[in-house]
């Protein structure tokens, strides 16, 4: 199951564990059998899979026989994984230079990235602050999944009352447009036709956020007051053009 694969189980544990919580208490012998893992790896896979408590045995005169813990298990291993997580948290702040830099630099890649940075714009932009957006054109917005992803991410920006001015294609206002015309807090204004932009912009404090949606999104960061002054200002001249 790619489910375990992703609560980090191997491949092989994986498919043990699942036959046995099918099967039952059973032997290495029917494991190697029904599952067409080679002995080697099935001892591997067994003893791994012990170690993190999913799976137990016990001796009888035939040999070890081994069952798997209740699916539960992986809830009581991601409590302590958090409570591991927590302990270490302070040590790790503390690692973390705090020697000022004028500008500091990141790329997100990746829609897991692109989330990370977007939910990160909401995060550090304080209470009450103001964003300025350049939106995308008509086209990344013909993806259902990203006007939905950007549309609940803005609940959480209403929650903070954070002050938005968004320019959009003229293309959106129909869709997107009026969307964002709905929410509390918001300001939108229109380019004229065949304005394109192929990326989104978010500028607030002295951050600047370049969002590129392709088959492969990327996000690129860069924090700098004069970068964001100036970005800010480019956005003013639009925002004037715009209606």
């Amino acid at each position: 199951m790619q489910e375990l694969e992703s609560l980090g189980l191997t491949r092989n544990e994986s498919l043990i564990y699942t036959y046995l919580l099918k099967k039952g208490s059973t032997t290495t012998g029917s494991i190697i059998k029904e599952t067409n893992i080679s002995n080697s790896r099935v001892y591997e896979s067994l003893n791994s899979l012990i170690l993190k408590g999913l799976v137990t045995y016990n001796i009888q005169k035939q040999g070890k026989y081994f069952q798997a813990a209740e699916p539960n298990k992986f809830l009581e291993i991601e409590e302590e994984r958090k409570k591991k997580i927590q302990k270490i948290l302070p040590e790790l702040n503390n690692l973390k230079t705090t020697e000022k830099f004028e500008t500091t630099s990141a790329i997100y890649e990746g829609f897991e990235g692109f989330k990370t940075a977007f939910k990160k714009i909401i995060d550090d932009c304080k209470v009450n602050g103001e964003i300025y957006i350049l939106g995308f054109s008509e086209q990344q917005f013909k993806l259902e999944s990203l006007r939905n992803f950007i549309l609940n991410m803005n609940l959480k920006s209403k929650a903070k009352k954070q002050k938005l001015k968004i320019i959009l294609d003229s293309s959106v206002k129909n869709t997107l447009g009026k969307d964002r015309e709905s929410e509390k807090f918001t300001e939108v204004r229109y380019m004229p036709k065949n304005f394109v932009s192929p990326a989104s912009i978010d500028i607030f404090e002295d951050y600047i956020y370049i969002f590129l949606w392709e088959e492969k999104p990327f996000v690129f960061m860069i924090k700098n007051k004069r970068i964001a002054e100036s970005f800010k200002t480019y956005f003013d001249f639009l925002w004037k053009l715009a209606k």
